[in-house]
């Protein structure tokens, strides 16, 4: 059995308030490194954040710092409240296990939706509308 090697990055993205989001991006863990926290400015001089991490994005500490296994929806529900309502983080993960799986994914937030996108639905869904038959489809794991 092979390990699940991934890495996930985002957009910039503008938010209400900086240091909040700060705050609340250090209660941020990830399954195997910490979270890069990246600040940037936009062509009009406003500050911007992005962030990454080797592994995946597993949840938030909670307030006495302990890890909660099950709080990714919760990490969802604290980026949608700090967000600008005119912008949108998108969380991208690419990953691996040997050459089973490759897995290309987005999950697009704003602050009243989040979706998320499979890179091999899409692809799939493409060359099903490429071939003229909405039933084409195929297999892209072993």
């Amino acid at each position: 059995m092979a390990n699940y090697d991934c890495c996930v990055r985002t957009n910039y993205f503008h938010v209400k308030n900086p240091d909040a989001f700060r705050n609340f991006m250090s209660h941020v863990y990830g399954s195997e490194d910490d979270i890069e926290l990246w600040e940037e400015t936009d062509n009009d001089g406003n500050l911007v954040f992005g962030f990454g991490t080797s592994g995946g994005i597993s949840g938030l500490c909670d307030v006495n710092g302990d890890v909660d296994y099950n709080s990714y929806h919760l990490f969802i529900g604290g980026l949608q409240e700090h967000l600008c309502d005119s912008d949108a983080v998108i969380i991208m993960e690419v990953g691996h296990e040997k050459l089973r799986y490759v897995i290309g994914s987005a999950t697009v937030v704003t602050t009243k939706h989040c979706e998320y996108l499979d890179i091999c639905a899409l692809a799939t869904a493409k060359a099903a509308d490429f071939l003229g038959d909405p039933q084409w489809a195929t297999r892209c794991d072993y």
